[in-house]
């Protein structure tokens, strides 16, 4: 796979921290070695992260998901799919952290889907409240940034497809 090169100002996405914004490349020294980084503003949580140029890719930093790709989120989030997470809560609690943390936009969806069907149905552990709310709050940022809209709209229509599923 091609090594992705980020402009300063693009938004993008970092798997343990959601949607930010890069302000910079800089060099620092690390270890005796010039090494040069990304960095990155999350301002839903004030957060500041440096990531590797090098390791980026590895570390799950993407740019945002392009417009046809976002349509297969939404088809994601309006599926049926399967009855939801299955077993033990603290299995299912990992495989959905597992999904959240592969980064990838359409896995995220899963998640959102999947734990807001086992909430209608069943009710969520604290713990899977905690990652229902991570999940949603990631694809409410991404869709925001991509669309061009507010939170409150981008939540809402993501309500939308999953309630589109017969989930609410």
């Amino acid at each position: 796979m091609k090594k992705k090169d980020f402009a300063v100002g693009e938004h993008v996405f970092y798997p343990t921290a959601g949607v930010g914004v890069l302000e910079a490349i800089e060099a620092l020294y690390f270890g005796g070695e010039r090494q040069e980084y990304y960095v990155i503003r999350v301002p839903n949580s004030a957060v500041t992260i440096k990531v590797p140029t090098q390791n980026a890719e590895r570390n799950g930093l993407r740019p945002l998901l392009p417009g046809r790709r976002l349509k297969e989120l939404f088809r994601v989030l309006g599926e049926k799919g399967t009855d939801g997470p299955a077993g033990h809560w603290a299995d299912r609690y990992k495989d959905l952290e597992r999904r959240i943390q592969t980064g990838c936009c359409l896995q995220i969806g899963g998640v959102v889907r999947d734990l807001l069907r086992l909430k209608a149905d069943n009710g969520l552990s604290f713990e899977e409240t905690r990652l229902l709310e991570t999940a949603a709050g990631y694809l409410t940022h991404e869709v925001a940034a991509i669309e061009g809209i507010g939170l409150d709209v981008a939540a809402a229509r993501i309500r939308e497809m999953v309630a589109g599923s017969g989930v609410s």
